[in-house]
């Protein structure tokens, strides 16, 4: 299959590249959910009289690298675009599975059919895939040219959290409220939901920042106050809990701590927590991350030279009983574990209160940033 062209390549009058100079990315593959006989190929041959065309809500076309690059933008030529009105959103993922939406519901400018830039934060990923959502005319999406670009140093632009991370199944516990009655913030609010500074963008639309003050409200069941996403399912309205014996579980989180409390300085950044308790966390501890048996027993130590600010990538893979946790890639430990009505958990979780840490203000607080999060079950 051909790769993607450059823009000389396909003739004049084309939308010019990002404000930046970025370099148009290969494509190796593309396939789409479905089409009319005018097949996906036909959106990165070069050629604006050739379309990929697809009936129906949500039909997406995605497009493969080949490899995990940074992406910073994609340039789309509608068909027919100088007469309909497109609505589509546009996503990206790593694994070709788990995808987070980079461009929310938005529409086509209807004054052209030459290549359109829709530009964001840059990411790391591997795929990115346009998601139609019909026209003004009717419910087909087509797309006669692509061109997927590389890094622009812009780092796009976002309103909320959810433009850059995918919170579809996610709901957020803060350290505001009522005592032991935390604020909670569940889908569809949380779509468009931030609360500085808890819970807002970060790093130029790069990353999300969660924090957690010594003084903030907990839940019944902690001593400790958090700025933490719970996994959930069915589109945010129900509670995740699933089970270490039954499929493969896994969440991946792409994070930075960047803040911890004076005198007892752990913050958790990701956990699995079952039907009662905590199972095992990533926690830092001043520059000691942990893998942790349970809530409190250190059982691995991953680093003792952890720096603020360090981005890293934590995960947990749950399987047959048995959790491995990988950081940067590489396998840590190994818990074997039976445990039910389990959930994935992501944020900034600060070990201290004011019984144990001063000053007792919102000054004092934990803090991390997540660049990207991603949970698979099978």
């Amino acid at each position: 299959m051909a790769a993607l062209l450059p823009l000389a390549l396909l003739g004049t009058g084309l939308a010019a590249a990002p404000a930046q100079a970025a370099t148009v990315l290969p494509v190796s593959a593309v396939t789409a959910s479905s089409h009319d006989g005018n097949v996906p190929a036909n959106a990165v041959d070069g050629d604006l009289n050739t379309r990929w065309s697809a009936e129906g809500d949500g039909s997406w076309i995605r497009f493969d690298t080949g490899a995990t690059t940074t992406i910073g933008s994609i340039a789309i030529a509608w068909h027919q675009g100088d007469t309909r009105v497109q609505t589509f959103a546009v996503q990206v993922s790593g694994d070709g599975s788990t995808w987070n939406t980079v461009v929310s519901q938005r529409t086509s400018s209807g004054s052209t059919t030459q290549l359109e830039t829709y530009g964001f934060a840059d990411r790391t990923a591997r795929y990115i895939r346009v998601v139609g959502y019909g026209n003004t005319y009717n419910d087909w999406n087509s797309i006669t040219e692509a061109q997927v670009y590389g890094a622009d140093g812009s780092g796009g632009t976002c309103s909320v959290p959810a433009d850059v991370l995918n919170l579809t199944n996610w709901k957020i516990t803060l350290p505001t409220g009522s005592s032991e009655s935390p604020t909670e913030i569940k889908q569809p609010t949380l779509d468009g939901y931030q609360i500085s500074p808890w819970f807002v963008t970060a790093d130029s639309c790069r990353a999300v920042q969660f924090r957690a003050p010594v003084n903030g409200v907990t839940t019944s069941g902690s001593s400790y106050p958090r700025s933490e996403l719970r996994e959930m399912t069915n589109n945010g309205t129900s509670n995740a809990a699933w089970s270490s014996t039954s499929g493969t579980h896994t969440l991946t989180v792409d994070l930075a701590f960047t803040r911890l409390p004076s005198t007892k300085p752990h913050v958790v950044g990701a956990q699995i927590h079952d039907g009662s308790d905590d199972v095992t966390v990533f926690r830092l501890e001043g520059s000691s991350l942990y893998v942790t048996n349970g809530d409190t027993t250190h059982h691995k130590l991953v680093t003792s030279s952890y720096q603020l600010g360090t981005r890293i990538q934590v995960k947990f893979v749950v399987s047959g009983g048995q959790i491995k946790a990988y950081y940067n890639g590489t396998l840590q430990t190994t818990l074997s574990k039976s445990f039910s009505g389990a959930y994935f958990k992501a944020g900034a979780y600060t070990q201290a209160n004011c019984s144990n840490s001063s000053p007792c203000s919102s000054d004092n607080y934990g803090q991390t940033l997540i660049y990207g999060l991603s949970v698979t079950h099978s």
